[in-house]
């Protein structure tokens, strides 16, 4: 690998927030406080974030979702923000302990795989949701719980949950921080991870599972983890970047994505 390669990459091709959270990931630099209002400027009055992140739009738990992504990537993730922000996801969770795209978001005409009442997108909103309330120490919320109770019933026998295959190593590492009775249900989604042949993996969706699996607690030595990381580590393009499921337009977010679980898991030289 070469990471100074990668570094520049991103340096050379990313947004100002993309820059931030991998100065931030990499060597703990403070954001620029421009760079934070921008993002705090777009979230609205009940603590959520906009619909394609575009001011004036409604909110929406997919976009919140993300933007406590972006926030944990700078520092912020016990912000005034961050609390607003799951005080919206807590109040926008449906009886059933799952979340939902809100039906007006139908207006903007969302792909396929976002429109409202789907239950993939469905699925994959819940898992999300209830990881970040589990690393903001909600585990103990009813919300959480009732989340808990929600998706398990779409495990099936192998481990794998139903839906877009980002749901079962999402909600893999929410039951192994839930610990106690989950425990068998994290168990049979890393086994459900384990069976996929990582050639069929991107290399951003190995970077997802791995900051995931990292942040609920998986050490390097687990095999799955030895193998996500060796595969990463290979994958590397010439040009010092990492392939994106979503195309190339994103190919920065991989290559920040690859970068940061290899300084989460310690192999990055010392200093960076």
């Amino acid at each position: 690998m070469d990471i100074t390669k990668a570094i520049n990459f991103i340096e050379d091709h990313g947004t100002d927030l993309e820059k931030a959270r991998i100065r931030h990931i990499l060597y703990g630099t403070r954001p620029d406080p421009y760079v934070i209002q921008h993002l705090l400027d777009l979230q609205n009055p009940e603590g959520g974030f906009p619909y394609d992140l575009t001011p004036g739009n409604i909110s929406s738990v997919s976009d919140t979702l993300n933007a406590l992504w972006q926030m944990d990537e700078l520092g912020m993730l016990n912000s005034p923000a961050a609390d607003n922000a799951l005080q919206y996801l807590l109040s926008v969770q449906s009886e059933d302990g799952g979340w939902d795209k809100d039906a007006d978001i139908a207006q903007y005409d969302p792909p396929p795989w976002a429109k409202p009442g789907s239950l993939a997108p469905r699925l994959y909103l819940s898992a999300y949701a209830a990881y970040w309330l589990a690393l903001r120490g909600f585990k103990d919320h009813l919300s959480f719980k009732k989340a808990l109770d929600f998706l398990r019933p779409y495990q099936d026998e192998s481990g794998r949950f139903a839906g877009f295959p980002h749901t079962t190593w999402i909600a893999t590492s929410v039951y192994y921080i839930a610990g106690g009775e989950y425990s068998p249900v994290a168990e049979r989604g890393i086994r459900s991870l384990m069976e996929k042949p990582l050639i069929e993996w991107e290399d951003s969706q190995i970077a997802w599972a791995l900051d995931c699996l990292s942040k609920a607690g998986f050490s390097k030595e687990h095999p799955f983890i030895q193998s996500c990381l060796e595969e990463i580590r290979q994958r590397q393009d010439a040009n010092g970047c990492w392939v994106s499921e979503d195309g190339e337009a994103f190919t920065v977010g991989a290559t920040l994505a690859a970068l940061k679980v290899l300084k989460l898991y310690g192999l990055l030289p010392t200093g960076i």
